[in-house]
């Protein structure tokens, strides 16, 4: 998963990318524009109903929500949904493409008309990919098994440096890698393993890579797509040409593609050129766009000023609609009318497939730690978060809560069916909130005139827990990404909710950038270094490349992706029974069975799913919307 983050930012990082973190994924939770073109839709009589080839469409990005990494081997720091949806995949496509289906049954499983690949086959533990035969880079080369093999040597040589990786999966988790012909990978792997989760979460990973990069410096030639021991020099010489953004239009590195879109610049404040890829070896519609910018804004404000803005020098094509600005949706709509400064716009509604949340940092090793560690805390501190009214109040009426560590939107077969009719567990309470407090030890004082503290120290029933002094008071940080506006509302209410239990909490405004690298940074540090943050909010976490919401990824002990470091051993063995599963009947009730857990253990702070409110030019085509984040402006085309 990346965690990843959505306008409610989307944190993924295979490391964050929210892989998913930052997905992630990594990825902010819902007003990312999440567009891909999965098949037709008409265009208003305003827009006219002629396709037109050519055209350049601009694309606004979330607060803060801008491209920086173009190496598709994308290291923690930069595994997000900007760099890997919004940039990477528009230029190098992964070997399996996920999101399919139409308007309301858009899910976010496998499209198999986009992969590059068949879908895999298994016999016993050997796993056998099958390329198509059509797909080539721009310098002529066809996309080759040794592309693949190539990513996979430099997974086993640079796992450190991998966004997504989950301790046990790929790469350690394979072995026999071999290129049987030009279009024929196979590979054994090691263990019990669910054939489902192989193919979605860890096939879902790889991105062929051309032996074009094979080198470690210009003209010199190395194999790391044979010998995993010459990967390192070859990573290091890549990440290094990464890192300078400026390059990135007339580098022959990266201009070697096998995607529709190819660079044109990017640069650091975050505005994004593409060309479409004149050797582009898959099917483009007849009549579609040739440019596409992607422009940065600092707040939702920024950019809802120049979407409304018809004199603006660079207008908007494609942007969202802030939730606290939007229309509310009529009774049995999901959308409201458009705002009438909007009217050149079409106003549509998506939803993700991600987790809404902000987690705890459990290393942490102030005297705040071992409280966050209390169950009984977090059932009291869930019961301050009103999900329905940040839905009824800032999101105006879009947004379903969050319900436990699967997703509930789009709707799926991955949700168990105990959650779905539970639905919220933890409606706002103050009354359960304070009981709970106080039949575990605590001095309470309410109606915000002062600080609870542990009056009875102890691991007893009745006792604080574990760790806990006398005297230690309910006080914690929140940092927070800024430039959502429902999300500050929603901290805001938060803070206020909390102090009438006696909790207080201080809140820390920062850029997603700061939130994300400081609890990302933690999470791969023993508790001495890890940082003084508490508790941190982002948004989301989406789930992608890793689609099948296991939890190795994003509550797996020793996952970089797992920020808050969550760690229970029955949470580990209910993930081993999912991914040892090898029948698709046994690998759903081990999921259910899974999620039925850790639903009431509350390992993070659950939060509404909001959508996404698209805003699309009237005389643009832009398709059907994806729910796995994964964006196609190769088949937009204007209408006249």
């Amino acid at each position: 998963m990346r965690a990843v983050l959505s306008a409610t930012r989307r944190a993924r990082r295979r490391g964050v990318r929210s892989r998913g973190a930052i997905g992630a994924c990594c990825a902010a939770a819902g007003l990312a524009l999440v567009l891909a073109a999965c098949g037709p839709v008409s265009g208003s009589a305003a827009g006219g109903n002629t396709p037109i080839s050519g055209g350049t469409v601009i694309y606004a990005n979330e607060p803060d929500f801008n491209a920086t990494y173009i190496f598709p081997f994308t290291d923690p720091n930069d595994y997000t949904v900007a760099n890997i949806d919004y940039f990477q995949y528009l230029l190098y496509r992964p070997l399996y493409w996920f999101g399919s289906g139409t308007g309301s049954n858009a899910k976010p499983y496998m499209n198999r008309e986009l992969s590059l690949a068949y879908p895999p086959t298994y016999k016993g533990q050997q796993v056998t990919i099958k390329l198509k035969p059509n797909y080539k880079w721009s310098n002529g080369e066809p996309v080759s098994a040794q592309d693949v093999v190539f990513w996979l040597n430099m997974m086993k040589a640079e796992v450190a440096n991998w966004g997504g990786f989950v301790p046990g999966g790929i790469p350690t988790n394979i072995t026999n890698v071999q290129a049987k012909n030009a279009t024929t990978v196979t590979m054994d792997v090691i263990g019990k393993f669910s054939e489902d989760w192989f193919t979605d979460n860890e096939l879902s990973q790889v991105t062929p890579m051309p032996l074009a990069w094979d080198e470690t410096g210009p003209g010199q030639k190395s194999n790391c797509h044979k010998l995993i021991a010459d990967c390192a020099r070859v990573y290091d010489y890549l990440n290094k040409q990464a890192k300078d953004i400026s390059s990135y239009g007339t580098s022959p590195i990266w201009s070697v593609v096998d995607g529709p879109w190819k660079v044109q610049s990017l640069n650091t404040a975050g505005k994004l050129v593409l060309d479409i890829n004149p050797k582009y070896s898959g099917t483009l519609p007849a009549h579609h766009i040739t440019k596409f910018i992607e422009v940065p804004f600092t707040s939702e404000q920024a950019e809802y000023n120049v979407l409304q803005d018809p004199t603006a020098s660079q207008k908007i094509d494609v942007g969202y609609l802030p939730t606290v600005d939007a229309p509310v949706p009529a009774a049995g709509s999901n959308v409201g009318a458009n705002p009438p400064s909007l009217s050149n716009y079409d106003l549509s509604v998506v939803y993700a497939w991600e987790l809404s949340y902000f987690p705890y940092n459990f290393k942490n090793t102030t005297a705040q730690g071992p409280v966050m560690k209390q169950l009984y805390f977090r059932q009291a501190f869930q019961r301050l978060v009103d999900q329905e009214g940040i839905i009824q109040g800032p999101l105006h009426g879009y947004g379903k809560p969050t319900i436990g560590p699967v997703g509930s939107m789009p709707p799926t077969n991955y949700l168990s069916p105990q959650l779905k009719k539970a639905g919220d567990q933890w409606p706002l309470s103050t009354a359960d909130a304070a009981s709970l407090l106080r039949s575990h030890g605590w001095r309470v004082v309410t109606n915000g005139t002062g600080v609870d503290t542990c009056a009875r120290a102890g691991s007893g029933t009745n006792q604080c827990g574990p760790g806990i002094r006398a005297g230690t008071p309910l006080q914690f940080t929140l940092s927070y990404a800024t430039g959502v506006d429902w999300m500050e509302s929603a901290v805001k209410e938060l803070v206020s909710n909390a102090s009438l239990v006696g909790i207080k909490i201080i809140p820390d405004p920062e850029t997603i950038g700061t939130v994300i690298g400081d609890v990302f940074y933690c999470s791969q540090m023993s508790p001495p270094d890890c940082g003084k943050w508490q508790m941190a909010y982002w948004g989301s976490w989406t789930f992608s490349p890793d689609f099948l919401p296991t939890g190795d990824t994003l509550f797996g002990q020793g996952s970089v992706n797992n920020g808050g470091n969550y760690v229970d051993p029955q949470n580990t063995h209910l993930i081993n029974a999912s991914l040892h599963a090898r029948s698709p009947a046994k690998f759903q009730q081990a999921l259910y069975t899974w999620e039925n857990w850790l639903a009431g253990q509350l390992p993070v702070v659950y939060e509404p799913n909001a959508p996404t409110l698209v805003e699309s030019a009237k005389n643009l085509h832009i398709g059907v919307q994806n729910p796995a984040l994964t964006l196609t402006p190769e088949d937009w085309y204007f209408l006249k």
